[in-house]
């Protein structure tokens, strides 16, 4: 079976980390991948997150799209079908891609313009495609102007339209996206977790610090709320509650109110997360909305405390495994606080560890997509 995906490779991006599990349980399996990777950078280095993959197996495809900026061709656009008409080269070449390649089926993470540029050449190659929901787009551009806000929500729209299923990540991002894309129930979806990687879950990494030390990791943008974490840092300060902070984020981010007492680190690979989190006592994400949550569910199957905002998807995983000391609401500071002090340092019980790792374990939840994509698949070869 022979699959196309849209690939990323930002470091503390969740689509990367999730994409990378899945395609490494199934190249174990004979599957063959087509890796469709749109850029707007005018230069960047070669693909070492894909490098190991067999490019008999693993073909993958670049394309470099800098000359075409979406935010221009958004204010030059009335509707959406000014924007795909702007784009209209690219689109030209994902369908040339797509049928010279034969995918079976087309696994699209997220609803952005670049995946939202591949459903529209899928579709008119008649391709089935299987959203897998990564940011609730008309979530993070909520506070743009309206035009803006408008072309994103027609977007994400289309995305939803043109996928024939879709795996929600939590019960949150399914209700949200019926609630503001749709307007109504969607059928043919899966709610399934992301999957957590081996490298996370190895049971001889359990070794929790017992430092003063908080920590937050993600892509530096409204919606993931970070501006919490600095005030966190600043009432402990305050509370003159000796500990250490630190934040990984992408290196272009805008970081003006961060306060210079927060020790501010790039990317990493996973195994440089996995020493990171081992030396924290504590993982703090304060997101005002997240479809799931990767960097708080990969610490705490280490053995590391999170705290996470109540509007986060993993939120419904910690709750389960018994872990509802961990999800609160950033609305008040000062009980952030309290709960931050009461829980760093402190360790997972090992029966808490282990429904943790057993509803996130990446062979488990890899099994469970690849149903979705086999049985699309089939579905589209029995209807032919």
């Amino acid at each position: 079976m022979k699959i196309a995906i849209n690939l990323t490779r930002d470091n503390v991006g969740g689509i990367t980390s999730s994409n990378l599990n899945l395609v490494n349980y199934l190249y174990k399996l004979d599957y063959e991948f087509i890796g469709l990777e749109l850029t707007s950078r005018i230069y960047m280095k070669g693909p070492a997150l894909f490098r190991h993959f067999d490019p008999e197996v693993f073909d993958h495809h670049i394309l470099n799209i800098h000359h075409l900026p979406l935010m221009d061709a958004l204010k030059r656009s009335r509707t959406l079908r000014d924007v795909e008409n702007i784009y209209k080269e690219p689109i030209k070449i994902l369908r040339d891609i797509l049928n010279e390649t034969h995918p079976d089926v087309v696994l699209l993470s997220g609803t952005y313009y670049l995946p939202w540029l591949i459903s529209i050449a899928a579709k008119k190659e008649n391709i089935p495609m299987i959203l897998w929901y990564s940011g609730v787009l008309s979530k993070e551009t909520e506070h743009y102007p309206d035009k803006l806000r408008r072309l994103f929500l027609s977007m994400e729209k289309s995305v939803v339209k043109n996928s024939s299923h879709i795996i929600f990540p939590s019960a949150l991002c399914k209700k949200a996206v019926e609630e503001l894309v749709v307007k109504g129930k969607i059928k043919n979806s899966y709610v399934i977790p992301n999957p957590v990687a081996s490298i996370f879950t190895d049971p001889s990494a359990v070794d929790a610090s017992i430092e003063r030390r908080i920590a937050a990791a993600g892509r530096y943008s409204r919606i993931k709320n970070f501006n919490k974490f600095f005030e966190l840092h600043l009432e402990l300060q305050k509370r003159k509650w000796r500990h250490t902070a630190s934040f990984v984020t992408n290196p272009d981010a805008n970081l003006k109110t961060m306060p210079k007492t927060i020790e501010l680190l790039p990317s990493m690979t996973a195994e440089g997360l996995k020493k990171f989190y081992l030396s924290q006592g504590l993982i703090v994400c304060p997101s005002t909305f997240e479809t799931f949550g990767n960097v708080p569910m990969e610490a705490a199957c280490l053995g590391i405390p999170v705290l996470v905002s109540e509007t986060m998807g993993c939120a419904e995983v910690l709750k389960k495994v018994g872990l509802a000391n961990m999800v609160i609401s950033f609305d008040d500071i000062g009980k952030v606080a309290d709960r931050a002090q009461e829980l760093c340092g402190q360790s997972i019980l090992p029966r808490q560890l282990n429904a943790l790792k057993r509803i996130l374990d990446n062979n488990f939840v890899s099994e469970e997509i690849r149903a979705v994509l086999d049985n699309t698949a089939k579905k589209n070869n029995f209807a032919k």
